[in-house]
């Protein structure tokens, strides 16, 4: 999933995930599994290789034992890395979502913090800070794009 935060990655992982009964793997829930402290953006940055780490330790063994894997992070060149390891194909899913909608969204998990994925309230300011997501890759072989809009 590629998208800035409040786009849906985690929403739409997570069907996918239990369509397919693949491996879901979440940048924000196994920064959550650390027990640590997050506290801000900065506070979950600190975390984020970390969490990368396991989480490829734990997608590649699923791939060896040919089970799919759905992640709702957008790191497109872990990504890869990952499914040549793992000798997989990816599908991207790749979120144009306008700012005022993810704005709205990111509000309404603020408030619900679905369990085991948000842990942290995001400040406005710091919505608004979020730079532009990497681009696309060019067409390679073994890679799908699938383009969300609202």
């Amino acid at each position: 999933m590629v998208g800035l935060m409040g786009s849906g990655k985690s929403t739409l992982a997570l069907k996918i995930a239990k369509e397919k009964g693949a491996l879901f793997q979440s940048l924000d829930g196994t920064i959550k599994s650390f027990n640590e402290p997050v506290g801000n953006l900065e506070g979950y940055e600190r975390l984020m290789s970390r969490a990368l780490d396991l989480m490829f330790s734990r997608a590649l063994q699923a791939l060896k034992s040919d089970q799919s894997v759905v992640f709702d992070v957008g790191r497109l060149s872990w990504i890869i890395e990952l499914a040549k390891a793992g000798n997989a194909k990816i599908e991207v899913y790749h979120f144009e979502i306008s700012q005022e909608e993810r704005w709205r969204r990111v509000q309404k998990r603020n408030k619900e913090k679905v369990e085991n994925i948000y842990h942290w309230t995001m400040s406005k300011e710091e919505f608004d800070a979020q730079g532009p997501h990497a681009p696309l890759p060019s067409a390679m072989p073994g890679l799908k794009i699938i383009k969300i809009s609202e």
